[in-house]
């Protein structure tokens, strides 16, 4: 994923994000990086479910952000995974406003 200086995935639909929702919108790569965090901490695999509710959580502080999906997907299938570990891809949809970002990351 190609970021803009301050980690935001670079897409056309930031042209529509106001000031504050531009820095709301920063809780997609946060998002990114906390799962990533998290997995690389942990010795085991980590319930899907559970690393989705707390995402969700995270997100949903922003009074702008509302999460679309949370996905979690093995690298090279790109099915859903239940148990998330190093090498799972992370693929997130959320409306900031009313603009649909996406972004995604291995974690």
């Amino acid at each position: 994923t190609v970021r803009e200086t301050d980690g935001l995935a670079l897409s056309s639909r930031n042209k529509y994000l106001s000031a504050a929702e531009r820095e709301q919108a920063m809780v997609l790569w946060q998002s990114i990086q906390l799962a990533r965090q998290a997995v690389r901490a942990s010795r085991e695999a980590i319930p899907a479910s559970r690393l989705k509710s707390e995402l969700k959580w995270l997100i949903e502080t922003r009074p702008a952000a509302r999460v679309d999906y949370i996905e979690f997907l093995d690298p090279e299938t790109l099915l859903p995974v239940a148990r998330v570990k190093r090498g799972t891809h992370l693929a997130l949809a959320v409306f900031v406003g009313k603009t649909r970002l996406i972004d995604n990351g291995r974690l």
